[in-house]
């Protein structure tokens, strides 16, 4: 029986469809299935299909682009609770693990009867009645309106802090090098069980990120200017405006993502190799 696997990828990044095409070819040789959406199976990548119909026995989502991309495919993974794994072609790229420019060795990989998979938890989100799931994290802050907002932020009841500033940021500890990252919060090894909580341009200057176990309930209250959207991002994916005073009540989801290890872990290393990319400047192995 052929292994089936849909691809998804970034129309927007000039390397995707050409990566597709060299990665799908190369598991049809090795007498796989490829099912994508529309626009890139009209450039010759495996059969049309829309992401939401994809058969049950699909075996992984190769996801073509760049963190974002990974991102945008990612809650139906879970919702299928099929794996997940991400080629490179964007720039940063540090939740992608497959090189574009080795399509057959990726295509060995991934067709071979096992490999690793590895299991990571997600955030569960509630808001005006909706539950929504975040891979990495969710942002409450003041959006595009100028002006200070409120937040304070609870875990198990307990208040954490009052911030005044941009607003928030709860992140899990695949989004550790995120949005959080950039907000001044810590460096944590994406297997390391907890929750990062981290304030965003907070004026309280002795205000720093907390890390909270796995599992605490959290709670944001936000409070702008009245007549004054705030918005809620989750995974910076999804947008969703919010009114003035907003509360958001988060916790660790029942449901996991899994992700396909295509090589062993070396966090600081990638770690490393990405700030490089950042900070535009060539880095000694």
């Amino acid at each position: 029986m052929k292994s089936t696997f849909y691809f998804y990828a970034n129309p927007f990044h000039s390397r995707s469809a050409e990566a597709a095409h060299a990665l799908s070819s190369a598991i049809k040789k090795r007498g796989g299935r490829v099912l994508t959406e529309q626009w890139l199976s009209d450039r010759g990548v495996g059969e049309p299909c829309p992401m939401p119909d994809m058969p049950g026995d699909t075996r992984a989502i190769v996801a073509i682009g760049g963190d974002g991309t990974l991102l945008m495919a990612a809650p139906e993974a879970v919702r299928k609770r099929v794996p997940i794994v991400g080629v490179h072609t964007g720039t940063v790229g540090f939740l992608m693990q497959g090189e574009a420019d080795k399509p057959e060795q990726l295509a060995d990989t991934l067709t071979a009867p096992e490999y690793s998979l590895a299991s990571f938890p997600l955030l569960q989100i509630g808001y005006d009645g909706q539950s929504y799931l975040a891979i990495n994290d969710l942002a409450l802050t003041r959006g595009e309106h100028p002006g200070v907002i409120e937040v304070i932020a609870r875990a198990d009841g307990e208040e954490v802090f009052r911030a005044h500033g941009d607003g928030a940021v709860v992140s899990t500890p695949l989004g550790a090098t995120a949005y959080g990252l950039s907000a001044g919060g810590p460096i944590v090894r994406h297997d390391v069980p907890c929750m990062l909580l981290t304030p965003l341009c907070a004026r309280e200057l002795l205000l720093r990120p907390v890390i909270l176990p796995l599992g605490a309930k959290v709670t944001l209250l936000a409070h702008g200017q009245e007549r004054r959207r705030l918005q809620l991002a989750i995974d910076g994916q999804t947008l969703l405006p919010v009114t003035h005073e907003a509360k958001v009540e988060i916790t660790t989801a029942k449901e996991t993502i899994q992700m396909i290890s295509l090589r062993p872990s070396r966090f600081f290393a990638t770690l490393r190799r990405k700030q490089a990319v950042w900070n535009d400047y060539e880095i000694q192995e």
